[in-house]
């Protein structure tokens, strides 16, 4: 019993102390934390362009044909990469600027089981990619995923956080990879 209000208390006091820690650093999401995200998002990114594009594309383009195996395949990595991926969101998250509220809300969140904060997650970015597809892009980011589709999903993975690496230094959210 004891035990168990030492980790209440410890966990009380984490919840509270989080939010100022927020505000007090500069958070900065490491390369293998963006390779992560991009892993893990990418059955919602096929997902809402199949919701903004489906219309527009051929019913014999890539997405039609393709697109289901392609999203398939990152599914898989989905539950290895989440850990990564949801510290690095936190990471955004906490660096945006959030008020106390959002920022215990934020916290609370955290705290929650992943198997309820995944599907929430999996629904925003469906929401907010599909929102952002300009629809004269459509066939461009079709044959960029078509382009893309062989690559190893954790070669792509690391591509994409190497790259947001390179172009992140005026502003650097993303970390520098350290040397191996």
């Amino acid at each position: 019993m004891r035990h168990r209000t030492l980790l209440a208390l410890s966990g009380a006091a984490a919840l509270l102390v989080q939010p100022q820690l927020a505000a007090a650093q500069t958070p900065c999401v490491a390369e293998d934390e963006v390779s992560a995200m991009a892993v893990y998002a990418v059955p919602s990114i096929v997902q809402s362009m199949q919701l903004r594009c489906g219309p527009q594309l051929s019913q014999e383009g890539w997405l039609a044909r393709g697109g289901r195996a392609f999203a398939a395949r990152y599914t898989q990595l989905q539950s290895r990469a989440w850990p990564q991926a949801k510290a690095g969101l936190l990471k955004i998250v906490n660096g945006q600027g959030v008020d106390a509220e959002a920022a215990q809300t934020l916290a609370t969140v955290a705290t929650l089981p992943d198997q309820n904060v995944r599907p929430l997650v999996d629904a925003l970015i469906v929401q907010e990619v599909s929102a952002r597809i300009p629809v004269a892009d459509c066939g461009k980011i079709e044959r960029i995923m078509e382009a893309i589709a062989p690559i190893d999903p954790d070669v792509a993975g690391t591509l994409i956080g190497v790259t947001a690496g390179l172009f992140a230094k005026e502003q650097p959210l993303i970390c520098p990879a350290r040397p191996n």
